[in-house]
């Protein structure tokens, strides 16, 4: 999986906002008459992955300390299965929130990170937005 940064955007804002953070998981498909094997296949492929997805970058920000509350489980034939209790963010989480809140500011801190050839963690994107909001300001 590569990591989304716009996704996780997405996941903070739905958790601080109390929206139910997996809500775009599609349902598993369901076997009828009129599929074949291979259609029903790909139709479950597809879920999967959209599945992967949004679970794994939700096990992301669980995994570093920026939301708490909700498990993501993975199996070993990378099947997910979660725990129950509602996501919260952490003080670290509603700080990068706030450091991606803006779209003006947000859109800076990519593009600079495009045009400065840097990888955007969650380390660059601090320290970017610090230069982002000067620009913004017009200092």
């Amino acid at each position: 999986m590569k990591r989304d940064w716009d996704l996780l955007r997405k996941q903070l804002t739905d958790i601080e906002e109390g929206r139910d953070v997996l809500a775009d998981i599609p349902d598993a498909p369901k076997w009828t008459d009129d599929l074949t094997w291979e259609a029903y296949d790909d139709l479950a492929k597809d879920q999967r992955a959209i599945e992967e997805r949004i679970a794994g970058h939700l096990e992301l920000l669980i995994d570093s300390g920026y939301v708490e509350g909700p498990q993501v489980l993975r199996g070993a034939d990378n099947h997910f299965a979660y725990g129950s209790s509602a996501p919260r963010l952490t003080m670290a989480g509603h700080d990068l929130l706030d450091t991606m809140r803006s779209t003006t500011i947000w859109e800076s801190i990519k593009s600079t990170a495009r045009t400065k050839g840097i990888e955007l963690t969650f380390d660059a994107i601090k320290a970017l937005a610090g230069y982002a909001l000067k620009h913004a300001l017009g200092a």
